[in-house]
């Protein structure tokens, strides 16, 4: 029979956390029935030790505790709980689907770019938010209607930047109800208990690609979320959302989009709508840009040229404007343009990713995921235009580079084969505003 101190063992041993109370019986039980057993023993010899043991009232808490042991073991790795407090992610699907208003905090941590704020995130239903920044600023975001809008405030400066993504809506928020859905349809990973602010919280894990790791804290007794870490493995980054309240106290009208008296507003419009592929002019890029549109002048290397509108093949969806040139050497390499290019969104353009700077100004940087943006592009381009590039002939040695103007413009540059720095520089000068009346 195991001693006492086997079974506290054991149970320090096990995955789950017995309640103290439970606890406490088992060993006393088993210390009692230790302390007794000396009398036992002599009649154990008998022969009839099983008989005798069984008889007795203490050695049967003591085997009973031993079987309680044995059976926590069992239930834990199938999955269940010993004391009636086990959680199962079906429970938690049901409760999160109950609550489509609901505020949390979120930080970022990430290992190379500029650092992200925290703030305070306020979903009034699964269409419109509300963010508060830790730098004062806040965001409001609506997609209910056929076009999305999204509104900035910054109240310290009395400034305002409003976006309408045109054809982008109406959709549901990208939220943890959305993500919850998607984990019944895989395997979710049990991860036993961990003590926060002496409260029991039940972990569960779910790592759907290489891209997105999820881990979800709940509580067992309202099945709801009390942490949520999602760490992008590619990206190095990690999203930790907590201090959930599935209640808050905020009025409707601060999910408004209408900008405050006495700000200055500066009105940026993306097109999500579907787009015609075709060739268009020089104007017409100047035109519906929300920024300074770019032309390519003359090089003495480029042999043919063309530009085209087409639908953004990173997201299938939105415009983008595109100069297709074919080089001397048989290259083929794209400068695309898009109304959201630009330096005050695209945070990850730091130092770090710097790799040349041009006499006239602008700035070359890396990309990310320069590979697949090469490709992507270079796919999308083969579509519109075959004669100027096949997807047949799509290069291993493909490049990325994002050029960044002194006015915050942002245009990304890919090349099918790899592109000597002495033409991307040229490439960089020959970029020239278009003008429109």
């Amino acid at each position: 029979m195991k001693s006492p101190r086997d079974i506290e063992q054991e149970l320090a041993n096990t995955h789950i956390r017995p309640r103290p109370e439970l606890r406490r019986r088992v060993l006393e039980s088993a210390f009692q029935a230790q302390a007794e057993a000396g009398s036992e023993r002599q009649a154990a010899r008998s022969g009839s030790t099983w008989r005798l043991m069984m008889n007795s009232k203490t050695t049967r808490y003591a085997a009973a505790a031993v079987i309680v042991i044995g059976a926590m073991v069992i239930i834990s790795q199938l999955g269940g709980s010993w004391d009636g407090t086990s959680v199962a992610w079906s429970q938690v699907v049901e409760q999160i689907n109950n609550h489509t208003r609901y505020k949390y905090r979120e930080r970022v941590t990430r290992e190379q770019g500029p650092p992200i704020p925290t703030m305070v995130v306020y979903h009034l239903n699964l269409a419109q938010r509300r963010q508060e920044v830790e730098d004062g600023t806040i965001h409001v975001i609506d997609m209910r209607g056929e076009d999305a809008i999204t509104v900035e405030l910054d109240p310290a400066t009395k400034k305002a930047v409003v976006t309408q993504v045109l054809g982008f809506g109406p959709r549901k928020d990208p939220d943890i109800i959305g993500m919850v859905k998607r984990f019944e349809q895989v395997s979710t990973e049990r991860l036993g208990t961990k003590e926060k602010d002496g409260a029991t919280l039940h972990g569960f894990r779910h790592a759907p690609n290489e891209h997105n790791d999820f881990t979800v804290w709940v509580d067992p007794d309202t099945k709801l979320p009390v942490e949520i870490e999602l760490k992008h493995p590619t990206r190095k980054q990690t999203i930790f959302m907590d201090e959930f309240e599935f209640d808050f106290d905020l009025d409707e009208s601060d999910f408004s989009t209408e900008v405050p008296e006495g700000y200055e507003v500066e009105t940026v419009v993306e097109d999500y709508r579907p787009v015609e592929a075709k060739v268009v002019k020089p104007e017409t890029l100047g035109a519906e840009l929300s920024h300074t549109a770019y032309t390519l002048g003359k090089l003495p290397w480029v042999k043919t040229s063309t530009l085209v509108q087409m639908t953004n093949p990173l997201m299938r969806r939105g415009k983008l404007f595109v100069v297709g040139v074919r080089t001397d050497d048989d290259n083929c390499v794209l400068v695309v343009q898009g109304s959201y290019y630009t330096e005050r969104r695209m945070v990850w353009l730091t130092e770090d990713r710097l790799v040349l700077s041009a006499p006239s100004g602008p700035r070359l940087f890396t990309h990310p995921n320069g590979a697949i943006y090469a490709k992507l592009m270079l796919e999308g381009i083969a579509d519109v235009s075959p004669d100027l590039f096949e997807k047949a002939d799509l290069s291993e040695q493909r490049l990325t580079r994002m050029v960044a103007m002194p006015n915050g413009v942002v245009l990304g540059v890919c090349a099918n084969q790899p592109l000597e720095d002495g033409r991307l520089l040229e490439l960089a000068g020959a970029l020239q505003e278009i003008k429109t009346p």
